[in-house]
């Protein structure tokens, strides 16, 4: 059973409050990323996930079998395809979590918004907000999933591994001029990411630098002339399509450096649009492209 705690629990770091347990004699407190704290009084066994990222990450740390509902965009790995649909991007079946009495709903703070948390929780559901918003946020996103689905062994060894090979990535990365890079999320209209997205965060690992690092929108809306004025050295995009379409949707933009050069990169778009740790091949990827730029 797990309820919310009322009062305001402070520990060192501000994120994981941890009792030492032997077969739950005690409790485990968990905090979650919109500030609320959960006690945990004894094993999770029925999770429902609101979002593809936290679906993945659960079955990361070896908890998909816990899992009784997922939304409808959760399709990997393999296994996720098979677990019943509560929810899209816009709609939640309330009828059918009353039915299936989840333990735990696990949402994506900002994919599902406050509104449909509050809607849960209002219901009496325990909601558990996550929100990756950088790659240093993976280790403790990790491990307080591993205290919620009693896999804390296995979330240490996957959190380990992700710094393990961050830091690899980071130690690849030439020592020389940054590239001016400007990545695509959408066509029509043409979108793009601020500074303060995590996709920029890696751009910047790889030795890039965001062309729109400064907008203050985390998804602007960005015109060709205000493209063009910024000149990239490299155009990467992580869209719906396939290369040959890209590089047509760009063709007629010569004046543009990428273009001239033929700096335009298409990425599988999971593997950056997830905070799951494929995101690590996404910046392999996206180092490597950055790379041919230079």
């Amino acid at each position: 059973m797990i309820r919310r705690l009322l009062t305001c629990l402070i520990a060192a770091y501000g994120v994981v409050f941890v009792k030492i347990v032997l077969a739950f004699d005690s409790n485990i407190l968990v905090k979650d990323d919109l500030g609320e704290a959960f006690e945990i009084q004894k094993p999770v066994k029925k999770i429902v996930s609101l979002a593809p990222n936290i679906t993945e990450l659960l079955f990361e740390i070896g908890a998909g079998d816990l899992l009784v509902g997922v939304d409808e965009f959760s399709d990997y790995p393999l296994q996720a395809k098979s677990i019943q649909r509560v929810n899209n991007y816009s709609t939640v079946n309330y009828e059918l979590l009353v039915a299936l009495q989840p333990d735990i709903i696990i949402a994506w703070a900002s994919g599902n918004g406050i509104t449909t948390i509050n809607k849960l929780k209002s219901l009496g559901f325990a909601v558990f907000a996550l929100e990756i918003s950088s790659l240093d946020d993976f280790p403790n996103a990790y491990k307080r999933l591993g205290l919620i689905a009693s896999k804390i062994e296995e979330s240490e060894k996957v959190s380990q591994a992700f710094k393990d090979r961050l830091g690899t990535i980071k130690n690849r990365v030439p020592r020389t001029k940054t590239v001016r890079t400007f990545y695509q999320i959408w066509h029509d209209p043409i979108m793009t990411i601020s500074g303060s997205h995590i996709i920029s965060e890696i751009i910047s690992l790889c030795g890039g630098y965001n062309v729109f690092s400064e907008v203050k929108t985390l998804t602007p809306i960005i015109d060709m002339e205000s493209i063009i004025l910024k000149n990239p050295q490299a155009i990467i995009s992580s869209g719906n399509t396939v290369l040959s379409e890209w590089v047509e949707f760009w063709k007629d933009w010569h004046v543009i450096d990428a273009v001239k050069q033929e700096n335009i990169f298409l990425i599988p778009p999971d593997l950056l649009s997830r905070q799951t740790s494929r995101i690590l091949d996404g910046a392999e990827y996206l180092c490597d492209y950055i790379n041919l730029a230079r």
